[in-house]
């Protein structure tokens, strides 16, 4: 390590030396912290972290269509931790060999591959422990021209700790999937079998599946009839399966501080089976001046279902996976809901279980029966005390969510059927082009039969949509569009019905000036309940100057809710939204936004009325006036009524003086009142070995004090890491 540190240079081989690449890394981190109470005791916290790591790998054309990938990564940490609360020395070792050899050409495409995961843990005074997994894998992947196209995939997973105590599991899976693509049509099957051996508990449970779509898309009469078709059918056989997979209709997220209230946003990203890329959700430490708003991340179930576990998967933090005291650190609420509207707390989890090889928290909770689940969560913290220092982990996306019920009462059978059906018709017929007038025709239905899992059997529904839509510019500064749509349907065993409408007039005297105001609203009833919905709101933004922006709305919103026979509940918004965006000179920019709602509420099981009013206003600043100095200041002003005024307050401040050069220092300023009172002080140093600026030798140290009124923590962190490339 010391040679090749000294004199850093290219590998020079022939063949297959020639993409032989690899790092070695060595990490040193000295942790401190002390914490004094409102009764002034003192807590103190050390922690030593040596970690080393080394990985080699090659990629390398065996023959002109035949690659060879493969590699090791070795990995140990040791940590040594001291004071009042907690002491003792930690040693965690990763060991992780891979190889895949894949065949490439167009048609075909085949790969066979050998990965394990080995991890021993050995803490003072206790029993060394060690989990592995080792993991078979064969997939092909063939593709002919103008035919449809078919996916074989095939995995063993034998997975156990040592001594085998707790676990002893191997995994054969199976993914079969054909495609047929031709013009508008796309038909395809997929079918999959999971076998699951549990050796500690002597039980075998399978799962197979077997989902079928055929979706077809036309156009009649020169593109003024459009006909859209989506046929699903899903069919789950499971046997002995203690956690039993919910299928979803849709995933939801949004970023909420009032997690009590508001939809959520379709997701698609959240259900579509993919792990590994990020849903547009992160969880990671956003910075002391980012954005700390509430993670809400749900699933729709279009009926009510019994739900105890939720999975979140996550990625983008690297190859090594995340550290304890990071994953313990997030705590997750559950949330039900009948309308993605209002929300009502199901249950806290302070510490959802990560883990070792699956990137994904396992939340489990009281059952609930619900047709909306979510959980929410606040993105990492800075200064998490531990090990790790939280700033190293800036990405953490969630990339999907699965749902689950606990399978556990002897009365269930040990074998059941679970049947998923999906229609949908969606029919655009152009009435006139100009002005732009056309009717859409929208039907669907939906089926979840459990096989009477969890006392549920044969929920259905369905929905009819009629609608007209109108589009039409009136003259050069003035534009007009209106729709109106009804429904009949079915949900939770009830008939709604349902009329939705929507008008606007938009004015754009000028290139610079754009006036919208916007009528909308809806009517619905679902049995005995009825609710209704109106809002208009004004919508104006401008360009008042170069480098200046402004933007007004303003407006109203009226709902009530009979749940006949009792009092219906009211309720009136009136709002209020400011913003301007000032840019002076491009290396200046001052931003400033204030939202204010007045509400009234009567009537519902409370009676009488009641008013509140909510104001909020955020101001920014960001000056960089040289390449290598950047500085920052952000201010948040919140009231509410009932509630105590909440000022934030976050300055920053990022120097890096030489950026081109081999030898490179940073010095990062943020200070915060949130009200807590938190400060952030860091240098960091990297000298880069060589001209490429590949290899460095990297130190850091970190001050970071956090004070509130019953509690005061100051940290100190000394970070050293070289990395050699080779």
């Amino acid at each position: 390590m010391v040679g090749v540190t000294a004199c850093p240079a290219p590998a020079r081989a022939d063949g297959i030396l020639e993409t032989v690449n690899g790092y070695v890394e060595t990490t040193y981190n000295l942790f401190s912290s002390k914490t004094t109470d409102a009764s002034r005791r003192t807590t103190k916290t050390e922690s030593n972290n040596y970690g080393a790591t080394f990985n080699l790998g090659v990629n390398y054309d065996l023959l002109p269509k035949l690659n060879l990938n493969a590699g090791v990564t070795y990995d140990k940490n040791i940590f040594d931790v001291s004071g009042d609360v907690a002491g003792g020395e930690t040693e965690v070792t990763r060991l992780r060999p891979f190889f895949w050899l894949t065949l490439r050409d167009p048609v075909m495409r085949a790969s066979i591959g050998y990965d394990l995961r080995d991890e021993t843990v050995k803490t003072s005074g206790q029993p060394e422990s060690t989990l592995t997994r080792e993991t078979y894998a064969a997939y092909l992947n063939w593709r002919p021209t103008e035919l449809p196209s078919t996916q074989l995939r095939y995995t063993r997973t034998m997975t156990r700790d040592d001594p085998r105590a707790s676990v002893d599991t191997k995994e054969d899976y199976v993914f079969l999937k054909t495609e047929y693509l031709y013009r508008g049509l796309n038909a395809y099957y997929a079918g999959t079998y999971l076998r699951t051996d549990d050796d500690i508990r002597d039980v075998v449970s399978t799962q197979l599946s077997h989902e079928g779509k055929l979706v077809y898309a036309t156009t009649f009469l020169d593109g003024r009839i459009s006909l859209t078709t989506d046929n699903r059918v899903r069919m789950t056989e499971l046997e002995n399966v203690t956690q039993v997979p919910l299928p979803p209709f849709a995933g939801l997220s949004a970023l909420d501080d009032t997690p009590l209230d508001g939809a959520l946003a379709a997701n698609p990203a959240l259900t579509d089976g993919d792990k590994t890329t990020s849903a547009g959700l992160n969880i990671g430490y956003p910075g002391s001046a980012g954005d700390f708003s509430r993670r809400n991340v749900g699933l729709d179930f279009l009926t009510p279902v019994e739900v105890s576990r939720l999975e979140v998967w996550v990625d983008g933090f690297g190859p090594a996976n995340l550290p304890a005291d990071i994953t313990s650190s997030f705590s997750w609420d559950v949330y039900t809901s009948t309308d993605n509207l209002t929300w009502t707390v199901h249950a806290t989890v302070p510490v959802a279980v990560f883990g070792p090889f699956d990137r994904r928290f396992e939340i489990s909770f009281p059952a609930v029966t619900a047709r909306y689940v979510k959980v929410v969560t606040r993105p990492l913290s800075g200064g998490v005390i531990g090990s790790t220092n939280s700033s190293l982990f800036p990405n953490i996306f969630i990339t999907e969510i699965q749902a689950f019920v606990d399978r556990t009462a002897p009365e269930l059978k040990k074998k059941s059927t679970q049947v998923v059906q999906n229609y949908n018709l969606d029919v655009k017929v152009i009435l006139f082009r100009s002005p732009s007038l056309y009717y859409r025709f929208n039907g669907s239905y939906f089926q979840f039969d459990s096989g009477g899992q969890g006392g549920q059997s044969g929920q259905s529904r369905y929905n009819i949509s009629n609608g007209l839509f109108f589009n039409h510019q009136l003259n050069p500064i003035f534009s007009a569009s209106a729709n109106t749509s009804f429904e009949v349907g079915t949900e939770q065993e009830e008939t709604r019905t349902a009329a939705f409408y929507y008008a606007s007039l938009g004015a754009t005297p000028l290139k610079t000036l754009t006036n919208n105001l916007v009528f909308s609203g809806n009517r619905q009833w679902l049995g005995a309940t009825s609710t209704t919905s109106d809002t208009v709101g004004l919508y104006n933004t401008a360009q008042l100057y170069r480098g200046i922006d402004a933007s007004l709305n303003l407006g109203a919103s009226f709902t009530s809710n009979d749940e006949g026979g009792g009092n219906p509940s009211r309720r009136r918004d009136l709002f209020l939204n400011l913003g301007t965006g000032i840019t002076p000179h491009p290396t200046l920019t001052l931003t400033g936004y204030y939202s204010g709602k007045l509400s009234r509420s009567s009537g519902g099981s409370a009676g009488g009325s009641r008013d509140t009013t909510e104001n909020r206003a955020d101001l920014g600043l960001s000056f960089t006036p040289f390449r290598t100095l950047s500085l920052s200041a952000a201010a948040n002003i919140a009231s509410e009524t009932g509630k105590d005024t909440t000022v934030r307050h976050t300055y920053g401040l990022s120097w890096a003086p030489f950026p081109d050069g081999n030898l490179q220092f940073s010095f990062y300023y943020a200070q915060s009142h949130l009200p807590e009172n938190s400060r952030i002080i860091q240098p960091t140093l990297r000298w880069y070995l060589s001209s490429r600026r590949r290899s460095y030798l990297e130190a850091s140290y970190q001050v970071n004090t956090t004070k509130s009124d019953s509690l005061r923590t100051e940290s100190n962190t000394f970070s050293a890491t070289l990395k050699t490339y080779f």
